[in-house]
C-alpha cells in the first residue's frame, strides 16, 4: 500500500487574551503510520499502526495521548514533540493526513 501526505488545515478562532492548551480529538479514516498535528512551527507527530476508526485524543496541557481510551505516551515522537498552545486569535492547525478535529479549549482572559 501506498500512502500519500495530504494535509488539511483546521482553524480556530480564540476570543480571549492569554493563550490556551487545546484537547484535539480525531478520528482516523484510513490506515496510516504516523498522524502529525502543527501549530505555526510547533509539531506533534504520533507514529502507530492507526486503524480505520482509531480515536485519537490529544491533552496538549497535559501532554498526553490517548489512542482509543489507552493511554500512549510511546508514539510520541521525540523529534517532533511539540504540545503547542493556541494563540489569541486565530490559529491554524495543520493535520497530516487530512482530518476533521475536535477542539476543546478554556478561554482565557487577563
Amino acid at each position: 500500500m501506498r500512502w500519500i501526505e495530504i494535509a488539511q488545515r483546521n482553524e480556530v478562532n480564540v476570543e480571549g487574551t492569554v493563550s490556551t492548551a487545546p484537547i484535539i480529538t480525531s478520528v482516523i479514516k484510513e490506515e496510516i503510520p504516523y498522524v502529525e498535528y502543527s501549530l505555526d512551527n510547533q509539531k506533534l507527530r504520533l507514529h502507530y499502526s492507526f486503524k480505520v476508526n482509531d480515536v485519537v485524543r490529544v491533552d496538549f496541557s497535559k501532554q498526553k495521548v490517548f489512542i482509543n481510551e489507552q493511554l500512549q505516551m510511546e508514539t510520541i515522537d521525540l523529534v517532533y514533540a511539540d504540545f503547542f498552545k493556541l494563540k489569541p486569535g486565530l490559529n491554524e492547525i495543520s493535520t497530516i493526513p487530512a482530518m476533521q478535529l475536535e477542539v476543546k479549549y478554556t478561554e482565557r482572559w487577563l
